[in-house]
């Protein structure tokens, strides 16, 4: 029987939630014992090369992966064309940043990053090898391929680097550890997907593709250098550990911010795409995407703010506590990253990447202002600085959508204040837990435990119709099950 949409989305959400979390539990656990060996240079060291890898990503895969996934009637032509290009593009790219890695090494004044350079960016062109196998995947909606070739890549790299750090590489762990997953994922993509380029190329195809995904390329190369921007700063400016406490904070941040929106974001577009001349289908379904997100979003990055402390100090030793103060404020500003990134998706279904390209162009000039103004503050001051300005981001993103989606923006507001009120009423009522408890880990399992329990009752009690869709569908599912089985 075929699946309703419905079913579609919730599926693909769920092997996409499944993907990020196990990606999540894996780079935790190996991170922290990692961690615990290398000292806060090593990651400052990699984390300066963080927004030259992130750039270059972006203008190798040039926003076609979106494209092709958006257009209805893709040809063999159209994924081999995409897939020569992007090759080359890459292989030209490395070739650049090689060349460029003695002048980054002077700009930082750290000799030794011209050969970590060289091989970190050597993921760059393995990466682009295994592109079009997951565009394909991916707009086919078939997540659950996708889910085993990640975790297995990432198990592996993640073994190689535990045994690098206690084999005492040091740095190198870090430099290693993104090369092996690109080239063990490229491999395994390879063998799990049918499609072989074809010796077709066509200027044409790469043309038309590029109309649309030109401001998407435009778009993310903005939106890359505004998560980025802090590092080169904060490694040019402050002392080389504390770009290692901001790399280390935001490495842990991102396991939420990650995982909640780049589950929703990568599940719903194929999905949105496959209805996206429907507007009033799409408008409902982006509405309902909104409170999934709310209902997730709030509760998980709020939650990370409250046992920042504990979890950070357990996880990492207390030769991490300086990371704290990142690790918490850059929870609270993913709350707005992963808004802002459903709301662009939704423009981006809708064909508007020209107004995502004018958002972005906002985005940096909001941020420039955000610099200018915190830059001879303290570190901690420049990264709260950098929190407001994801918050006026989003709410730009908010007047977008209200204009151009048909969905007002107080309605956005409505749908995503009772998550943020509970998460907030029960971060006031758990902080003070701190003053009390001072055992770290009996403090962690307590607000955990009852931040969790207290989130389901209320919004059980308050009749949360996203809390009771969910509910359903998890009955329904084995429901369905026991009927099959009994068969």
């Amino acid at each position: 029987m075929a699946k309703t949409l419905k079913e579609k989305t919730i599926w693909a959400l769920i092997w996409n939630v499944l993907d990020k979390v196990g990606q999540q539990i894996i780079l935790f656990l190996v991170g922290i014992m990692v961690a615990r060996i290398l000292s806060t240079e090593d990651y400052a060291l990699v984390g300066m090369l963080a927004i030259f890898t992130a750039l270059a990503n972006i203008v190798i895969e040039s926003g076609f992966s979106a494209a092709l996934i958006r257009k209805n009637n893709a040809t063999e032509k159209d994924y081999s064309s995409v897939f020569y290009f992007n090759l080359g593009a890459s292989i030209l790219v490395y070739f650049i940043l090689f060349f460029c890695a003695p002048f980054i090494a002077d700009f930082y004044n750290q000799p030794s990053l011209t050969l970590i350079a060289r091989i970190v960016f050597l993921a760059i062109p393995v990466n682009s090898l295994s592109l079009i196998q997951t565009t394909i995947l991916t707009k086919q909606i078939n997540f659950k391929k996708l889910t085993k070739v990640n975790f297995i890549s990432l198990l592996a790299s993640s073994l190689l680097s535990l045994y690098m750090a206690y084999a005492g590489y040091g740095v190198w762990t870090l430099v290693v550890q993104p090369v092996s997953l690109a080239i063990v994922r490229s491999l395994l993509l390879w063998v799990v997907s049918n499609w072989r380029p074809v010796r077709e190329f066509s200027f044409q195809s790469i043309k038309e593709l590029f109309a649309f995904a030109s401001n998407l390329m435009l778009s993310s190369i903005i939106n890359t250098g505004f998560l980025n921007i802090y590092s080169v700063f904060i490694g040019k400016i402050y002392p080389l550990q504390q770009l290692g406490y901001y790399s280390q904070g935001g490495k842990m941040s991102d396991m939420g911010v990650s995982t909640i929106y780049g589950s929703i974001q990568s599940a719903t577009f194929p999905i949105f795409s496959s209805i996206q001349d429907d507007k009033e289908r799409l408008q409902r379904a982006y509405r309902k995407t909104i409170r999934f997100t709310s209902f997730l979003t709030f509760p998980a990055m709020i939650g990370m703010v409250l046992v920042g402390n504990p979890f950070i100090r357990i996880a990492l030793t207390d030769k991490w506590a300086n990371a704290i103060p990142f690790f918490q404020l850059l929870c609270a500003g993913g709350i707005f990253t992963i808004l802002t990134a459903i709301n662009s998706n939704f423009l981006k279904v809708s064909g508007r990447s020209d107004i995502l390209l004018k958002l972005e162009v906002f985005k940096l000039i909001i941020t420039a202002i955000a610099l200018v103004c915190t830059l001879h503050q303290s570190v901690w001051v420049m990264v709260a600085g950098q929190v407001v300005a994801r918050l006026i981001i989003y709410l730009s993103n908010v007047v977008m959508v209200h204009k151009h989606g048909d969905y007002p923006g107080w309605y956005q507001i409505k749908d995503i204040m009772p998550y943020l009120l509970i998460s907030l009423f029960l971060f006031a009522c758990l902080y003070p837990l701190s003053l009390v408890i001072s055992n770290l880990v009996l403090l962690l399992i307590v607000q955990v435990l009852l931040f969790g329990a207290a989130y389901i009752g209320l919004n059980k009690w308050l009749g949360s119709a996203i809390f009771d869709e969910i509910i359903t569908m998890i009955f329904k599912k084995k429901t369905t099950q026991n009927k099959q089985t009994e068969e």
